[in-house]
């Protein structure tokens, strides 16, 4: 019998189960240094991606020159976005050229990890995919209650509120836990052991008590009740007994849940608390009244008015403020809906540009002031980055989506699958609300594991 020995394509199983501490790694470099305009974990962490993708190549022929081919057109896109990103840069822009141009690797790179994936899944290379993902819920697991118990955690916000652990953003880390939790969740319930059931109470309790963000709090709640949701149609589809210690058990787990939120509380109704305080903290200098736009909006607002310094900004950008300031005083916009404004203001920016090419190829991510940089990932992608942009970043990712959702065979449409494609639509979802998820490269490695999972089932 031929003993089965290490093969290169697990090195994805590898890349999988480090990226918790890669992004920790990330994040803790960026305190340590923080003034440091390149991290070494830019060069660590492709290097897996690129071994597989020079033996893919090398390989496969037939591969070659779909690869070069669109290796030349996403670096024909990233130059022409960079250049607009350069000339259309003033003193006001919140982040640089090099910022702008990590952008538009990361996402490239993005691109090329899903095409690794998709490639040795078909060739039925990577068995143990989602075994290795559950791996990783467990490492950041590991990570959370560490840094929560040696009192190392970062603040969730700047006021101290929630843990982030040792990583960049909570909402990112919310999206990954949650599609984690809608890929895991059935076998979790199906084996009744102490592991799923220590992973599962872990995972409660950060998501609902601890990060202190809306995307745990609410994430999780819909999360589980989807599952309970789809668990009851497809056993009435079936005409299948209820196990009634299932039922049992999933509805003392609401009510734990339920009543614990209601005795103790949790760091997100402290935050929304918070965020309810400082609504009408902020005055409006141009009326003297409550403001619907930021504090510093209304600062650039009377600037603009009044024509001082007027090359901080285009005159695009000044003609969009103006805009913005009338929308939000004509909606009445809390002054601290931020994503709100954002979109408002980009979109006026877009119209007011009014250049087919900046449509193509994006106006620039980050070179607009702070405030007005959008969070939501599919908007900015759309409106940043362009028509081309979104094609080529987010256009993949959905075409996978729409294969999955739109699959007929009915042999593979189980409980698992329904909740893979509930936990990308949360994913994408997300996105478009919260943001920095398909730019997190572990919720988008996430993500593309769980399409390949779809992909899989049809073959």
């Amino acid at each position: 019998m031929k003993k089965k020995g290490f093969k290169i394509e697990y090195l994805l199983y590898i890349y999988i189960v480090i990226s918790p501490f890669l992004d920790a790694l990330s994040c803790m470099y960026r305190e340590w240094f923080p003034n440091a305009s390149f991290s070494p974990l830019m060069v660590i962490r492709p290097i897996i991606p690129v071994i597989l993708a020079l033996y893919i190549f090398i390989k496969d022929k037939k591969v070659r020159w779909p690869l070069i081919i669109s290796g030349v057109c996403y670096v024909l896109y990233g130059l022409i976005h960079l250049l607009i990103f350069r000339k259309l840069y003033t003193s006001m822009a919140y982040g640089s050229f090099m910022q702008e141009a990590l952008y538009v690797f990361n996402y490239t790179y993005m691109i090329y990890v899903m095409f690794i994936i998709m490639y040795l899944a078909k060739r039925k290379k990577i068995p143990y995919l989602k075994q290795s993902l559950f791996v990783m819920l467990c490492c950041y697991l590991g990570l959370i209650y560490v840094s929560i118990l040696t009192k190392t955690s970062l603040p969730t916000y700047v006021e101290g509120t929630g843990y982030r652990s040792w990583f960049v953003s909570g909402n990112s880390l919310c999206t990954v836990l949650l599609l984690l939790f809608s890929l895991f969740v059935s076998d979790i319930f199906k084996e009744k052991n102490i592991k799923n059931v220590l992973v599962f109470v872990l995972l409660a309790l950060f998501l609902v008590f601890l990060v202190g963000t809306r995307t745990g709090l609410f994430g999780f709640v819909l999360v589980f009740i989807v599952y309970i949701l789809l668990e009851v149609i497809l056993a009435l589809k079936d005409k299948i007994k209820f196990d009634k210690k299932k039922i049992v058990l999933i509805f003392l787990v609401l009510i734990v849940v339920g009543a614990t939120l209601l005795k103790v509380g949790s760091k997100t109704l402290e935050r929304r608390k918070e965020i309810k305080a400082m609504e009408d903290d902020v005055i409006d200098i141009n009326t003297g009244e409550v403001a619907h736009v930021t504090g510093d909006t209304t600062y650039l607002i009377y600037e603009i008015k009044n024509d001082l310094y007027p090359d901080k900004m285009s005159k695009e950008q000044k003609e969009a403020y103006l805009d913005l300031y009338e929308t939000s005083n004509k909606l009445k916009l809390e002054s601290n809906d931020y994503r709100q404004q954002q979109l408002i203001y980009n979109l006026y920016l877009v119209k007011r540009q009014h250049n087919p090419i900046y449509i193509l190829f994006g106006n620039g991510h980050v070179n607009l002031y702070g405030e007005m940089i959008l969070e939501m990932e599919i908007p900015y992608l759309l409106l940043n980055f362009g028509l081309l942009g979104f094609v080529l970043y987010v256009c993949p990712l959905l075409y996978w989506l729409f294969k999955g959702v739109t699959y007929k065979n009915k042999k593979y449409k189980d409980i698992n699958y329904y909740m893979s494609i509930f936990g990308l639509l949360l994913g994408f979802g997300l996105s478009c609300i919260a943001g920095y998820v398909i730019y997190s490269s572990t919720c988008v490695l996430v993500m593309i594991c769980m399409l390949c999972g779809l992909r899989k089932q049809g073959d």
